[in-house]
């Protein structure tokens, strides 16, 4: 029997190779700046590795894991090291260490009820369960023994709490309030003495905070060359801070992109950085350093951007640069800025996150539909291009009231069908009656149930068709879209049509 690069034969007593790794000895990673390691040595038994300038390291000794268990993680480390950022192929170390402790640790093969068992004893936490299935694919994709593609899916669909993304921004009002806003305005624009060189370095880091909202990682990855400026001839100047993107997959260095920053903001960092190359030398890289010249890390950065919100009057411990960030992104979607530009201002993937500031922040939203809902022509529109008249639930035979199923979830008293009763309707129940003139909605319908369950699954859509890197062309998610909107316009005309008849009966 010939033996792979990686495996070789275990001991007479087994019928199966025994999983060795026999990876490179270094494995490059993704850095993000030029003074940090590039490389992991794995021959060392703790690899260690940086980002954000914090250490990262997995200590093999210290895992209880079974030792063919060991090797196999090894060559999956090698793989999250040079696929993903550093921080996310951290996740996996994680990931190990709660399989460390639980019932599976010392076994392999797994049978998947011991799999589902160690799910549950990490309290259904989507991070363990989301890493452990990448594991797991990856390791029978490879063919290694002990994993195969039955118990993969028997895994695949194990359901967790899981919050959506950027959950916390539908839920929440997050952001600045206007007093605090007020406040922390005058923050960034106190007079800061020349002589205290770390007191306007932070009240630079806040105000490019407020203008640009990056998030912590990309102040610290950011290097003097990023700033440029450009002088016209009738001496004005124009600043421009290319910033590196966070979040930004595959690749091996961040991508940097211009933003146009303020003249008071960029006559601070002209002369920060002229403070920095007389302190420092010509040969000082990072925009931000510590008193020695040192980068300052995400950790070091998160807390003087704590300390100035709280001068500022603004005691929000938990939230920092993300703070500022919903506070951008929440005041882009107040003054109608389009999803797509708000997720490229802030570096986003997919305009998911831009979308959930809109909803967060409905006071445009509101204006419109006020105004939109007062126009006889808008009336008309939606009655001749969406469903048929709205009708009372009462009035209705439940023989020809419509039900469904939309995220695994039976939703029924939406309205009721035009067709003859037993009519076999050749479209989807629900996904679309509020396209359809035989439609009949109720008035007190349960319209937005169905819209929250069609954001739901448009969400799974969003996140396969990001694995995928398929977000542009996805039919599917573009049709949800299309009926969220239908099932907007559809409340919307509910509740001109009860309030029309309050006001009748009055």
């Amino acid at each position: 029997m010939t033996k792979s690069a990686d495996q070789e034969h275990a001991s007479p007593s087994s019928s199966f190779p025994t999983y060795v790794f026999k990876g490179p000895a270094q494995v490059a990673i993704r850095t993000r700046t030029n003074d940090q390691p590039r490389y992991v040595d794995t021959r060392l038994s703790v690899w260690t590795w940086y980002d954000g300038g914090m250490a990262m390291n997995i200590d093999w000794s210290g895992l209880k894991l079974n030792s063919e268990l060991i090797e196999i993680a090894k060559a999956f480390m090698v793989h999250m090291l040079e696929k993903y950022s550093p921080s996310t192929a951290y996740r996996a170390v994680r990931m190990l260490h709660r399989v460390s402790e639980s019932d599976i640790s010392l076994k392999l093969p797994w049978a998947a009820d011991e799999i589902i068992s160690a799910f549950n004893s990490w309290n259904y936490s989507r991070e363990y369960v989301v890493v452990f299935r990448t594991f797991y694919r990856w390791a029978r994709d490879r063919g290694i023994t002990g994993f195969s593609n039955d118990i993969y899916l028997n895994i695949k669909d194990f359901k967790t709490e899981r919050s959506a993304p950027y959950s916390r921004i539908f839920l929440s009002q997050s952001g600045l309030e206007l007093d605090e806003e007020i406040r922390l305005l005058k923050r960034i624009e106190r007079e800061v003495s020349s002589d205290d060189w770390v007191d306007a370095q932070f009240n630079m880091m806040l105000h490019l905070g407020f203008e640009l909202g990056p998030r912590t990682i990309q102040i610290h990855s950011l290097e003097i060359a990023d700033f440029e400026v450009i002088e016209t001839v009738e001496d004005e100047k124009y600043y421009t801070l290319w910033l590196p993107m966070a979040k930004k997959v595959g690749q091996r260095r961040p991508e940097r992109r211009p933003r146009k920053v303020t003249t008071r903001l960029g006559e601070k960092i002209e002369q920060h950085i002229l403070g920095l190359q007389r302190r420092f030398g010509s040969a000082c890289e990072p925009l931000f350093v510590s008193l020695y010249g040192k980068r300052l890390s995400v950790r070091e950065i998160g807390d003087a951007l704590k300390h100035e919100l709280f001068e500022a009057g603004i005691e929000k411990p938990n939230q920092v640069s993300i703070l500022l960030r919903h506070h951008l992104g929440q005041g882009l979607a107040d003054q109608g800025t389009p999803a797509d530009m708000i997720a490229e201002l802030l570096g986003h993937n997919s305009t998911v996150a831009a979308r959930a500031y809109v909803t967060a922040t409905p006071n445009i939203a509101r204006i419109k539909e006020k105004a939109l809902g007062k126009s006889p022509s808008y009336k008309r529109i939606m009655r001749s291009l969406l469903t048929g008249e709205i009708v009372q639930r009462r009035n209705t035979v439940s023989e020809i009231a419509v039900r469904g199923v939309i995220d695994m979830q039976y939703i029924g008293d939406i309205g009721a069908c035009a067709l003859p009763v037993h009519t076999h309707c050749p479209y989807n129940p629900v996904y679309a009656c509020y396209t359809c003139k035989k439609f009949h909605p109720f008035a007190d319908g349960r319209h937005e149930q169905v819209r929250e369950a069609l954001q739901r699954e448009a969400q799974r859509f969003i996140d396969i068709a990001e694995q995928a890197g398929d977000l542009i062309h996805n039919r599917p998610l573009a049709q949800h879209q299309t009926t969220i909107l239908a099932v907007s316009a559809t409340i919307e005309r509910c509740r001109q049509h009860t309030e029309d008849a309050a006001d009748g009966a009055v």
